[in-house]
């Protein structure tokens, strides 16, 4: 089964893009989309096929070094992503080939959620709903000198509170390469009558495990050799 047919996606993702629509009449404007619960271990818990679809929109975009109020959210957690911009739209029946043809460039992003369900298979739908928890997002300039998803020697590397936290240089590990990643929202899209469009950016998944905002409350997140994005969580 693909995993747009899933009934629980046809279920959710409805509601979803309904909110969209409902946030562009009130003067939102659509940036690109986000994937949710991709790493193997997420896979298997929400007994899932692929990464879930959200949306963003200029309303959640934040500016590099940002100051996020946490302190109501219930389980608040700091994302580390690599974004990548559409530059060819791509629609039904697109092939990894084709996905990786169509990304222009790359950035680092940092994305914020609160977690305020507890994920499993029986809400599946309801996350969906909830655009996967997504609360705000930065992303760093593209760098166009990496066109068809190039990470040849990127290295991810992430601060806590002025300390190093974690650091990789294998970026797809728990995401999943990105031409996959691509080419599942492009094709979720298209099953429901909507098109990755040429402009559109992605955030693909974290590139280490989720981090909790009661672990530090400034965070730095680099893709050496590009610069580095930061934001602080207060309570």
């Amino acid at each position: 089964m693909n995993p747009w047919e899933d009934p629980r996606v046809r279920d959710g993702l409805p509601r979803q893009l309904a909110l969209l629509s409902e946030a562009e009449r009130s003067g939102a404007r659509p940036i690109g989309w986000k994937v949710g619960f991709g790493a193997p271990a997420s896979l298997e818990l929400m007994q899932i096929e692929a990464p879930l679809l959200g949306y963003l929109t200029d309303q959640t975009l934040l500016p590099d070094g940002a100051e996020v109020e946490v302190g109501d959210w219930v389980r608040g957690v700091v994302e580390f992503e690599v974004a990548v911009r559409i530059d060819a739209p791509l629609g039904a029946g697109t092939t990894p080939e084709q996905a990786k043809a169509a990304v222009g460039a790359l950035a680092p992003s940092i994305e914020l959620a609160d977690v305020h369900l507890a994920p499993g298979p029986d809400v599946v739908a309801d996350i969906l709903e909830s655009d996967i928890f997504h609360r705000a997002v930065i992303v760093g300039p593209w760098d166009e000198d990496r066109p068809a998803l190039d990470v040849d020697g990127l290295l991810a590397r992430i601060e806590v509170d002025g300390r190093p936290f974690a650091e990789t240089s294998d970026l797809q590990a728990i995401t999943g390469t990105y031409d996959e990643v691509v080419a599942t929202v492009a094709n979720t899209l298209a099953s429901f009558g909507a098109e990755l469009k040429a402009g559109d950016l992605i955030i693909t998944g974290s590139v280490i495990p989720p981090v909790s905002v009661a672990d530090g409350t400034d965070f730095v997140f680099a893709l050496d050799p590009l610069p580095p994005l930061s934001v602080r969580c207060v309570g």
